[in-house]
């Protein structure tokens, strides 16, 4: 006599066939659902990214104002060295003319290209709480 949970299965269930194929279909299922939902190993620690980032962005930054800065303001200028003088991790920027949103605008699509989020920058009109 079969004891357990194997003496209620009927043996014929246990007999049919599977159509070919489907435990490579099963397990190829399975186990990619195990990779997908596996957390992401962390490639760099935060503090050592945002210097990165920081660096990068600077030479961003020397690259767009080694020329004609004409139609930029001393405060935007001012502002914007401040938040490079934080490191990068404080700091508002308020573009004004339309030379100044040119300059964020550049500066953006170089920071997303370099894999920085939008987030990072300091390009905001805001004001303070």
């Amino acid at each position: 006599m079969r004891k357990g949970l194997a003496a209620q299965v009927p043996l014929f269930i246990k007999l049919r066939s599977r159509p070919k194929g489907t435990t490579m279909k099963r397990l190829f299922a399975t186990v990619s659902c195990l990779v997908l939902a596996a957390p992401a190993p962390a490639q760099v620690q935060p503090d050592s990214w945002n210097a990165e980032k920081c660096s990068r962005y600077s030479v961003a930054w020397a690259q767009m104002t080694a020329g004609d800065m004409r139609g930029i303001s001393t405060q935007f200028l001012k502002d914007h060295a401040a938040f490079l003088a934080s490191g990068c991790l404080q700091g508002r920027v308020c573009p004004v003319s339309e030379a100044e949103y040119r300059l964020a605008d550049t500066l953006a699509l170089m920071a997303v290209a370099e894999g920085m989020a939008g987030s990072f920058l300091p390009f905001s009109c805001a004001e303070s709480e």
